[in-house]
């Protein structure tokens, strides 16, 4: 012991006395003998859950944890050249290599791998293209059944015409919408053009009649304005439900037919570099 003046010290009852300091607290506030420092306890259903992975039911926190480290990006060189990768992509990478410089281990085993993944691949486009043929074929022959008996088409989601079937290379392609929700955007952005075509022919018909310079250029301005609005939503739907413009301006700043789009973040783009 120190030469210390015992008087300096706390808690005589301890085996052996400390100074009153951090995490040395005097001797009437520390935990009595034989009392819990908790004694609520533990809340009900309290567990000690790993952070960083979801642990809720149904999961599975041992792939969780693997996927995190497959897909962690790892720095590697190649040459004079350092990138970065997916830990796995840089496993396979190292794999090649190896398998590049004769190791046969290397390439028996990834051989093995583009085999088994090539399988799976073309086992599960030629089941989705058997479905939706199958899907294709019964709802065409629906659709053209309620056209012969002068019924609505059924309008099935989605719908056979907006399938396309490659034949050659097995492609699956959807022209139209998939699921309810995007079927209502479709409605409301046709519904949108609509509007669109019905403003374009008032605004037209004024501009041809007006005389006043000043009106026919605050017409010409909002004819331009719906047509620019057209032609965005008409870019945008698949084929089968594309239209075409009545009574299209062609004058200057008047929206081009396919390029909308591309014109109207161009000008906003000229607009905020001049802001600047």
């Amino acid at each position: 012991m120190s030469g210390r003046d015992p008087s300096s010290f706390q808690g005589s009852n301890l085996p052996v006395p400390y100074e009153v300091g951090y995490a040395k607290p005097p001797a009437e506030h520390r935990f009595a003998k034989g009392r819990s420092g908790n004694p609520r306890g533990r809340p009900k259903g309290a567990k000690n859950k790993p952070t960083g992975v979801n642990t809720d039911y149904g999961r599975k926190p041992t792939e969780d944890f693997l996927l995190m480290e497959a897909y962690r990006p790892v720095t590697i060189r190649e040459g004079e050249q350092v990138i970065q990768l997916p830990a796995i992509q840089a496993v396979f990478r190292a794999m090649g290599v190896a398998a590049m410089k004769g190791n046969r281990l290397a390439q028996k085993t990834l051989a093995e791998m583009v085999e088994r993944t090539e399988a799976t691949h073309h086992q599960s486009k030629y089941e989705l293209f058997s479905a939706m043929f199958d899907y294709k074929k019964d709802w065409s022959a629906e659709v053209e059944c309620c056209e012969k008996l002068g019924l609505p088409d059924p309008q099935p989601i989605p719908h056979p015409d907006d399938l396309v079937l490659d034949f050659n290379t097995g492609d699956v392609k959807f022209l139209g919408p998939k699921t309810r929700e995007e079927k209502q955007r479709l409605d409301g952005g046709l519904a949108r053009r609509d509007q669109a075509q019905e403003e374009v022919n008032y605004f037209a018909e004024k501009y041809r009649r007006a005389r006043s310079p000043k009106q026919r250029a605050l017409y010409l301005s909002e004819w331009h304005w719906e047509q620019r609005m057209f032609d965005i939503v008409n870019y945008a739907v698949g084929k089968r439900y594309k239209a075409k413009l009545e009574n299209r301006s062609y004058a200057e700043g008047a929206s081009r037919e396919g390029k909308a789009l591309e014109e109207l973040r161009t000008k906003r783009k000229l607009r905020s570099e001049y802001v600047e």
